[in-house]
């Protein structure tokens, strides 16, 4: 918490002075800091006072390279990378809540017809998935890590972090947002794939009507291209997070908050191509739930033409 403060303000703080060698802000142009860090000088300066250290943490985030060749390009040991990274990974953790939020109910209406216009679905507040990034194999538990296609990884889904083996679905069943939702607090309903069972506040795809699939499709696809634009800005997250778990989620936070940060910069990626998912059949058929009921007003409402 840092009241009457900017982020700015907060960071250099936090993080301060510990100069190592060259300092890259004095020899590299605009155009360098970009490939190399994904921040641009005017970024870094907001972000924090030039210190190496954060610009030892933000090449480990945009590169994910080994810590002693990054301890080569900074001219100190990869134990000291090691304790920059860790140290500058919390404090920037530490800001998610100031900078990743949830919208409130006044903003929901906003969101709802934004939402609305790339396809037409009624309602949206949010869309939702998981993402898996991939770590070493973990000391302690290491079983329940392994994800489905035999990897040991973190099940990511918005700022949750679970073992790669949790199932999207339950990930949200024990989050916060959850509980958000079925206590009312949102009026906005989040879209999902078919991993995720149909709620009232909750739509997934089904097999009919093809209207109502395509446009919950197109419009969950966001989500999609902002987990590709995620990892290709910060490719620590895009291989393989060679630390613990504890750390690999300080890490994943911290460049979920950088993210968050840089949106609607210059030095923004492209996005990925939107991308189709399978339909299944739903999960609970036979089973008396309030989320079929929503989604066949929805179909009725908004997806059923006359010929």
């Amino acid at each position: 918490r840092c009241p009457g403060k900017t982020i700015a303000n907060c960071l250099a703080n936090i993080v301060g002075l510990l100069l190592y060698g060259e300092n890259p802000l004095d020899t590299l142009n605009d155009e360098q800091l970009i490939l190399l860090y994904k921040f641009d000088r005017q970024s870094i300066y907001d972000l924090s006072d030039p210190a190496l250290q954060l610009m030892i943490a933000l090449r480990f985030y945009a590169t994910g390279s080994f810590q002693a060749v990054i301890g080569d390009v900074f001219h100190v040991h990869k134990s000291t990378v090691c304790r920059v990274i860790h140290r500058i990974s919390n404090a920037i953790a530490g800001l998610l809540n100031t900078v990743v939020k949830f919208p409130s109910k006044p903003e929901e209406d906003e969101i709802a017809t934004n939402f609305f216009n790339v396809a037409g679905f009624p309602r949206v507040c949010g869309v939702i998935d998981g993402t898996h990034i991939r770590i070493q194999a973990p000391v302690q538990h290491e079983d329940q890590f392994i994800n489905r296609k035999n990897q040991y990884s973190i099940n990511v889904q918005l700022v949750s972090q679970w073992p790669g083996s949790t199932h999207d679905a339950r990930i949200l069943d024990e989050s916060i947002l959850a509980r958000e939702f079925e206590e009312g607090r949102h009026k906005g309903i989040l879209l999902g794939d078919s991993g995720y069972p149909c709620r009232s506040w909750l739509m997934t795809p089904f097999r009919n009507p093809e209207s109502y699939n395509f446009s919950l499709c197109k419009t969950r696809a966001i989500i999609e291209r902002v987990n590709g634009q995620l990892k290709r800005r910060f490719h620590c997250l895009h291989g393989e997070l060679r630390v613990d778990p504890g750390r690999a989620c300080r890490i994943i936070l911290a460049c979920v908050v950088l993210f968050n940060l840089s949106k609607g910069s210059e030095v923004e990626e492209d996005e990925q191509q939107e991308n189709t998912e399978d339909v299944e059949e739903d999960r609970e058929e036979g089973v008396e739930n309030s989320g079929y009921t929503v989604r066949e007003t929805i179909v009725q409402n908004f997806f059923s033409y006359k010929e």
